[in-house]
């Protein structure tokens, strides 16, 4: 592709300054560091089809940095399908830069319109179409160093015309369209739907519980710990008068078992006459009153204190 672009430059340099001229002699007119040109093609095309338009720069790199060089073009309502398409090829002290552009546009804004004329409405089947005029390229130059890029050069494009498909002739003779309904084919699944949406929210689920039980470790670690007392170990006569206590408010069943047993406890720990006064009291008729049961432990507490 470089040989042929290079070809194609030698062409364009033959053309310029004609055959058997000086190996001296320059592309470009005396004087001037750039010279560009433009071509749109088609000109004329029918709603739908699209238009290329090019723009050539030839650059004299001893005046000129083609890197340098910027171009700023609009081609609204019409659309530039993947973007220009710029390429370079250089010859001698000489670079000339290409810019393609693919055209389209399927908007409302390109629907051809009437073509007036003096015949008005009794002009049969005449074709309607738009006709578009873009505003020019410009071409700038970014001086290294500079400031405001410099505008060197301003090209202008031709008129580009959308022609309609359709004209009034063919409208009133018959309609251009043709329906053929085809029923569609019944849906069909690859999966159960239902078996499939129960999987896909059981993983989802399944997804959402790491989260949330990295929270819940994150929440407890960032909490202070409280340290709980430590347990109160009770010898086993404070379990005792700790058991008649509770059961002085209690039935007189209850108060005779914890006489009893608080009675056992004294025999290991205390004389024969305070075990004597706890058995009295858990087997006197009638049963012993609560007073009398809070009242011996007091007494014990006090003696063994």
């Amino acid at each position: 592709m470089r040989s042929f672009a290079t070809a194609g430059l030698g062409a364009l340099v033959l053309m310029l300054v004609g055959c058997g001229g000086d190996d001296s002699a320059s592309i470009l007119p005396p004087g001037r560091a750039i010279e560009t040109s433009r071509t749109l093609t088609p000109t004329t095309h029918l709603f739908g089809d699209d238009a290329r338009a090019r723009l050539e720069v030839v650059v004299d790199r001893r005046l000129l940095d083609p890197n340098g060089v910027r171009v700023t073009t609009s081609f609204e309502p019409y659309e530039t399908v993947g973007g220009p398409a710029p390429s370079r090829s250089d010859l001698g002290e000489y670079t000339r830069l290409r810019y393609d552009y693919e055209l389209r546009c399927l908007s409302a804004d390109c629907i051809p319109v009437r073509l007036e004329s003096i015949l008005g409405e009794q002009e049969e089947g005449r074709g309607e179409r738009r006709t578009f005029r873009f505003p020019p390229a410009l071409v700038r130059y970014d001086e290294p160093g500079g400031g405001r890029p410099e505008l060197l050069r301003s090209v202008s494009w031709p008129p580009l015309t959308s022609v309609s498909r359709l004209n009034e002739a063919q409208a009133d003779a018959e309609f251009p369209f043709r329906l053929s309904p085809t029923p569609l084919p019944a849906l069909s699944y690859r999966a159960s739907p239902p078996v499939f949406s129960a999987i896909s929210l059981g993983l989802g689920l399944l997804l959402l519980s790491f989260p949330v039980r990295a929270a819940i470790r994150w929440w407890r670690r960032r909490r202070p710990v409280v340290e709980q007392p430590a347990p109160v170990e009770l010898s086993p006569l404070e379990r005792a008068r700790a058991l008649l206590l509770w059961s002085s408010e209690r039935g007189p069943a209850d108060r005779r078992r914890a006489l009893s047993n608080y009675a056992a406890e004294l025999r290991r720990a205390a004389g024969d006459g305070v075990v004597s006064d706890a058995l009295a009291l858990a087997w006197s008729r009638p049963a012993p009153p609560s007073d009398a049961v809070r009242a011996l432990a007091a007494e014990t507490r006090r003696s063994r204190d």
